[in-house]
């Protein structure tokens, strides 16, 4: 099973639930965000350091991350992550385009998918390397 670490807005967070009961044969979803959003632990800055922690350790552990904004969004945590992927040799998969998905889509440790289906596509693929 391969390990994804998601990165989006928190209000994306029953998306990703959805989609982990979908996937769930081939993907977990293994940010603790998730589980943070989904319990209720407030987003606040005493808690900041700790959830930063946990997601670069996520992240690091990560066998993929996949980054997500809808049109409406303005991703920055979601950033931050993709570059610790980057930095850290974790392969990135970017869904869809998005104004704030600049330059560093380009970066070699990035692929891009058209939507949902082609990232599973891809989460398959290096699953079997």
């Amino acid at each position: 099973m391969i390990r994804v670490y998601t990165a989006s807005k928190l209000a994306v967070a029953p998306f990703w639930k959805e989609l982990q009961a979908k996937w769930a044969k081939d993907v977990f979803f293994h940010a603790r965000w998730l589980r943070h959003v989904e319990v209720g632990t407030p987003d606040t800055p005493e808690n900041a350091a700790y959830f930063w922690m946990e997601d670069e350790q996520d992240v690091e552990t990560a066998d993929a991350l996949i980054v997500y904004a809808r049109l409406e969004d303005h991703i920055r945590g979601a950033l931050v992550e993709v570059g610790m992927a980057i930095a850290k040799n974790v392969p990135v998969i970017v869904i869809g385009t998005h104004p704030d998905y600049g330059t560093w889509q380009y970066h070699g440790g990035v692929t891009q998918a058209v939507d949902f289906d082609d990232a599973l596509i891809i989460l398959r693929n290096m699953k079997g390397k």
